[in-house]
């Protein structure tokens, strides 16, 4: 148990430990499924043939090995905290080579997801440089992405003079999802259902505030209630975690002081604990990756680490302006069978599977 945890009680953790060697995959490559994309509007659209809910996600047993990677549903690529940014060449690099290290040990995912921060402030430019990193590694963008509004996309770069909603515009249109309202959405891939959460409201117009509504709340609380009724699973994305679940989300932590505002907080968690059949993927702490199982919540949490500058160890700086090299670049690769999920952590910098963490739970 990690020693930043302190407050909550668990059932189960598995985090990354601070020096650990990085080491080979267990297993192997990249399935070879072809990427298929729909957006799903009605209550009760998932279909037969996706991950079959059966237990609570805080009770999915860990197991060892997985069925043939043939038989998987998807493969997807997880990351978050990119900061794209044409004022910083470091965070360039590292974009550039986790794009890299994805195109050789797994061209084929269904779908990289990124779990918020894409850039750094939020500009065109920003966004117009990750699409072209992307691109000159054989992806499309955003066609082959699933993008979630962070704080820092939201960023007022003109420092007061242009609106927070402006920036979500943008996002919007960057994301592919213009001709709607908010910056929240589901796509089904592979009759693999994601919800993607963003805010809907800004305390004080601010870019550091994430504000979600009851609506949202609603929004998402029909889809899972759907899912659970077809007796398949829910993954949803959001860019700030939830207080005392991940790493780097305790009192005091910068993920619990800089995230939701604490009446939001209760009321998204409210919501998600309720949903047996719900895996939830956040962001924002920049903290090794993990996936958390907490006693008396149904959920299993998911944090997604960081591209840019991800931290070993939350007492050292948090502000990414040490010296870049002291910080890793980590996602993960995550593979959905009917009955289990494997997480894979990915060391993008030495471009290899990392020993620090690898869980697969059977649902």
């Amino acid at each position: 148990m990690a020693a930043d945890i302190t407050r909550r009680r668990f059932v189960q953790i598995t985090t990354a430990a601070t020096g650990a060697a990085i080491g080979a995959a267990l297993f192997g490559g990249c399935s070879t499924s072809s990427t298929s994309t729909t957006t799903a509007t009605e209550r009760g659209h998932m279909t037969n043939g996706g991950p079959q809910y059966q237990n609570a996600m805080n009770r999915a047993q860990r197991i060892e090995e997985t069925p043939d990677e043939s038989e998987a549903l998807a493969k997807f690529i997880v990351v978050s905290d990119t900061h794209m940014t044409l004022d910083y060449q470091p965070y360039v690099d590292r974009v550039q080579n986790m794009f890299e290290d994805i195109a050789e040990f797994c061209p084929d995912n269904d779908a990289i997801i990124v779990v918020g921060d894409i850039t750094n402030s939020g500009t065109p430019e920003q966004y117009a440089k990750f699409a072209e990193l992307a691109e000159a590694s054989g992806f499309k963008f955003p066609d082959d992405f699933v993008l979630v509004i962070g704080n820092h996309d939201q960023y007022d770069s003109t420092e007061g003079a242009q609106p927070v909603s402006n920036l979500t515009d943008l996002f919007r249109e960057q994301a592919g999802i213009s001709d709607q309202v908010h910056p929240y959405y589901d796509r089904t891939i592979n009759n693999v259902h994601l919800i993607v959460l963003g805010p809907d409201s800004y305390p004080s117009d601010n870019w550091a505030h994430f504000g979600i509504s009851d609506e949202q709340i609603e929004w998402m609380d029909s889809m899972l209630d759907a899912d659970l009724d077809n007796k398949q699973l829910s993954f949803v994305f959001m860019h700030e975690p939830l207080y005392q679940t991940v790493r780097n989300t305790e009192p005091g932590d910068f993920g619990h002081e800089w995230s939701l505002s604490d009446e939001d907080n209760e009321n998204l968690h409210d919501c998600l604990k309720k949903h047996p059949n719900v895996i939830f993927f956040t962001g924002h702490t920049h903290a090794l990756p993990d996936t958390v199982q907490l006693e008396g919540e149904d959920p299993l949490y998911v944090g997604t680490g960081s591209v840019a500058y991800c931290i070993d160890d939350i007492d050292d700086d948090e502000s990414g302006e040490a010296d870049i090299s002291t910080y890793g670049s980590l996602g993960w690769e995550v593979t959905v069978w009917t009955t289990c999920i494997r997480f894979r952590m990915r060391d993008f910098l030495n471009r290899e599977y990392s020993s620090l963490e690898e869980a697969i739970y059977q649902f």
